[in-house]
């Protein structure tokens, strides 16, 4: 009876060998199934006349084929390679966004300043100005339209994060369902390898949206590392959420936690860094570029005038939060700092000019203080609406007002006791300051011999000396220096005559035209809502292209044109152009890093696929070997049997 027992564990061990196999070769394409294998066990010997002979074959277990260093890093290069893949998609958006070509931002950045160079060599036609400021709302256009963009690219990222968050939580969740059935199977002594299988697989999905890890203890519980073991997910679960903070920023938090947990690597640390970071930068340096250049523009703009001369309203466009406490804390749109504002009066009765400094310190002075400053001018009326919060200017009787800082025609005789009447000429192009003209003695003006005219700066270093005694013609301009010329009138002067004149570059230190939107150039508080000042583009006369109010003038155009050159140190000391094609190239290297680093672990995946595969995958000709294999032990093993019953049957007939 032992030969029969011997062949029947042989034939049984063979049965079970076979459907292995099979087993195998139907799941040969089956996604993330690992090749099984038979392990086969003599039995104990048993003892026969002193002699221990074999008992047969026992089918020990049935083991799955895994390597788990290469499993694992496969799942950290699945996390790796999705996260690159969704920066990279993410990213081409943002590129798309800025990449160069007709109607993008750089090309109707390019268009504004060509046709500003236009304005200022026809500052007539009123067809070249009206181009202009259609190429200025199409520039204002693009830099809304890619806000709008960029706003839209956030909001399908952070639902995709919630859709994603979702599809976490439901892997998780089966996950931990699995882990539960694992450990019943192995507490009741079976090998539960197609749980393994799935959950595996399982594991792999979650690999592509956050960092994943798995580890078996002692006792067969199975457990998971989630988001870069942050979580623990054993046989119960753990649930994740999305959460917007204060700050601006999106987070994912596990079960009650309030802070948010890193997700290691995956979809999920590519899409809230890409919430976070990327898209955030990018859109902020947008900004910054579409407010440097309105609230440049604005700001010679509003130093400037029309061909009509110097105005007698000016409206303020943009509003402050709180008008009765210090600008640098009244929410102003643009930056306002401390220092001088000058703002020149006409008398249009008879023509006398002559422009007032204002000093104004930003920590203690409101938009109030500033309308109170302003209406201390002669001239000069200026008060707050109390409804918009913003400024108003409006010229008094037969003044006109203009911040174009011109030197004053005529200045404050004051100081002059001789009947000589001087008058400056000219727009200055030099540092602000002040010039204050002295005279070496008493004498008339183009009659006594010697007699000097001394022009200083503020800081009292001579900037000209004239010779206005005898040979000098009475009333001719003299140049002084920085586009400025002198002249005095026929008449005497004595030693102690002086007069003085601010000499202006820069009418406006503060920045407090453009912050408010005196006589600006576009209108719109914040980037998405910048445009062209309607009542320009209606009437493209009224454009500020003139800083002496001349027909023909076109001088504060061609300050404008020269804004294109300027480098500013908020963009990193870049300009206009230079700055959004820095911006391009920027977008264009993270798609490139993320291309490149993608390539490098698609190729890495691609060898660790081939070395799981050499260990877990099923070669069907292998298969087919050991298959024959089996069934020529299977056959043995009948055989085997059909000899040991033809011995007993020999053995009952000698019996009989």
């Amino acid at each position: 009876m032992k030969s029969f027992d011997i062949g029947l564990s042989a034939l049984r061990a063979q049965q079970q060998s076979l459907s292995v196999l099979g087993n195998n070769l139907a799941n040969a394409a089956t996604p993330g199934y690992h090749r099984q294998r038979v392990e086969l066990a003599a039995r104990a010997p048993l003892k026969d006349d002193n002699l221990k002979i074999g008992s047969g074959v026992d089918v020990v277990r049935i083991t799955r084929l895994r390597n788990s260093a290469i499993e694992n890093a496969l799942l950290r290069n699945s996390s790796e390679l999705s996260e690159a893949e969704q920066t990279k998609e993410i990213t081409k958006q943002i590129e798309s966004l800025l990449t160069p070509g007709d109607a993008t931002i750089h090309d109707t950045l390019s268009t504004f300043f060509n046709r500003l160079e236009q304005v200022s060599n026809a500052p007539q036609d009123l067809t070249v100005r009206q181009e202009f400021l259609s190429s200025a709302g199409e520039l204002m256009d693009s830099f809304n339209r890619m806000e709008q963009q960029l706003t839209t690219l956030d909001r399908d990222v952070r639902l995709a994060i919630d859709d994603d968050v979702k599809a976490v939580n439901q892997l998780v969740n089966d996950i931990a369902g699995l882990n539960s059935l694992i450990f019943q199977s192995r507490s009741s002594g079976d090998e539960p390898n197609d749980l393994l299988d799935r959950r595996d697989q399982l594991l792999g999905e979650l690999s592509k949206f956050t960092e994943v890890d798995s580890y078996t203890k002692e006792d067969g519980r199975e457990y998971v590392l989630v988001a870069g073991g942050a979580i623990v997910v054993g046989s119960r679960t753990s649930e994740f959420r999305t959460r917007d903070y204060k700050d601006g920023t999106t987070g994912i938090t596990v079960n009650e936690l309030l802070e948010p947990i890193s997700m290691g690597s995956g979809k999920l640390n590519a899409m809230t860094t890409a919430l976070n970071d990327t898209i955030p930068e990018f859109r902020a340096r947008l900004r910054e570029l579409s407010r440097q250049i309105v609230r440049e523009i604005d700001q010679q703009h509003a130093q400037g005038m029309s061909d009509k001369g110097p105005y007698s309203v000016l409206l303020g466009t943009r509003a402050v939060k709180e008008t009765s406490i210090p600008l640098d804390r009244a929410g102003t749109q643009f930056p306002v700092e401390s220092g001088d504002l000058y703002i020149t009066v006409t008398d249009d009765a008879t023509g006398l000019r002559r422009t007032s400094k204002l000093s104004i310190d930003t920590t203690s002075d409101s938009l109030s203080d500033v309308a109170s400053m302003l209406s201390s001018v002669t001239g000069v009326v200026a008060s707050v609406d109390p409804v918009r919060k913003a400024l108003m200017i409006s010229a008094a009787g037969p003044y006109s007002i203009d911040f174009s800082g011109r030197p004053d025609n005529r200045p404050d005789l004051s100081s002059m006791t001789g009947t000589s009447v001087p008058a400056f000429s000219g727009l200055y192009g030099g540092n602000n300051s002040q010039w204050t003209v002295t005279f070496s003695g008493a004498g008339e003006i183009g009659v006594t011999d010697g007699l000097t005219a001394t022009v200083r700066d503020l800081a009292g270093q001579i900037i000209a000396t004239q010779d206005v005694g005898k040979g000098y013609e009475a009333g001719t301009a003299f140049e002084v220096g920085n586009g400025v010329s002198l002249s005095l009138g026929a008449g005497t002067v004595t030693a102690t005559d002086t007069f003085s004149a601010y000499m202006v570059g820069q009418s406006d230190e503060t920045g407090l035209l453009s912050a408010l939107g005196i006589n600006a150039l576009f209108s719109g508080s914040e980037p998405g809502t910048y445009s062209v000042r309607s009542d320009l583009r209606s009437n493209p006369e009224r454009m500020a292209s003139s800083a002496s109010g001349l027909p023909g003038d076109a001088v504060n155009v061609a300050r404008l044109a020269k804004l294109r050159d300027i480098r500013f140190d908020s963009m990193g000391g870049r300009t206009y152009i230079e700055e959004i094609a820095d911006l391009s190239a920027s977008a264009g290297l993270v798609v490139q890093s993320a291309d490149s680093k993608s390539a490098q672990l698609e190729a890495y995946q691609t060898r660790l696929q081939t070395d799981r595969d050499a260990i877990s995958g099923v070669d069907i000709n292998q298969e087919m070997l050991e298959m024959m294999q089996s069934q020529r032990a299977y056959q043995a093993a009948a055989r085997y049997l059909q000899t040991a019953d033809q011995m007993l049957e020999e053995l009952f007939s000698l019996a009989r």
